[in-house]
């Protein structure tokens, strides 16, 4: 075996004991996220813990919130659209995925990736998503930003082999763990949920939906088994009785209006 290969080996082999004797302290995550490092060089990291009915607890992240205001208004409702979200929580999902596998076919297009992804400066985000008790979804984002490239095959072929230990680790901390009150946030899901449905007709609610998600014309028409001309034609009709003029306005009417709403 070459001698590079035994140096990462052995990285890997303390750091994942390391992250064993860390199970249940306070240092656990960042022993988790140094022992990631070890295997891919990231730059951008954010862990926390989605709830279906709760907001989200974040536990560790390198985000300068400074240089983010977005991120006030992702964590304030804007985190229900997100393909992370809807991988780990709405689906019930677990494992290592890249935000390329799960999102939309018209995600990098869409409003919200402008809004709320693209102000990250990410060119790559890699995410660990782990289901722990009490309907808890730990969820591990790893970015890329513009000083680095993209995620190297070899690299995610790393990660991925971590994700049994990744995961075996953040159940058993998981276990030491008693979290804070956290605000519900069923009102917020609801509002995402019914929005316009006092004003359009169920289809076009339904397309609604699909467009703030960032799903093409042609997928969303594909999904509800109509035709992408009569998709189009819904566009159209949502914007008109809505009042906005784009996709942009659309999403920030709505979360505008979830800035308003008041926790339960």
């Amino acid at each position: 075996m070459h001698k590079d290969q035994l140096t990462f080996n052995n990285m890997i082999t303390y750091g994942i004991a390391d992250l064993i004797l860390s199970i249940g302290d306070p240092a656990f995550f960042d022993k988790l996220t140094y022992l990631l490092k070890s295997a891919a060089s990231f730059d951008d990291y954010v862990i926390l813990i989605y709830h279906p009915t709760k907001s989200p607890t974040v536990l560790n992240s390198s985000f300068a919130t400074d240089e983010m205001a977005v991120w006030d208004r992702y964590l304030a409702g804007a985190y229900l659209l997100s393909p992370f979200y809807n991988y780990g929580v709405n689906q019930g999902k677990e494992g290592f995925v890249t935000l390329d596998e799960i999102v939309p076919d018209n995600f990098y297009q869409s409003a919200y990736y402008e809004d709320y992804f693209r102000q990250s400066k990410l060119v790559d985000e890699t995410c660990f998503a782990v289901q722990g008790n009490d309907n808890n979804v730990y969820l591990l984002s790893l970015g890329r930003t513009k000083t680095l490239s993209k995620f190297s095959d070899r690299m995610l072929v790393r990660l991925r082999e971590l994700y049994p230990i990744f995961s075996s680790a953040v159940k058993m901390h998981d276990k030491t763990q008693h979290l804070p009150d956290r605000h519900s946030h069923v009102k917020i899901k609801e509002y995402i949920e019914q929005f316009g449905m006092d004003v359009l007709t169920p289809r076009e609610h339904e397309v609604t939906l699909l467009l703030i998600r960032g799903y093409s014309s042609k997928e969303a028409a594909r999904l509800l088994n109509i035709s992408s001309e009569t998709e189009r034609v819904h566009r159209k009709n949502i914007y008109t009785k809505l009042q906005v003029n784009s996709q942009h306005e659309l999403l920030a009417k709505i979360f505008d209006d979830i800035v308003n709403l008041t926790p339960n």
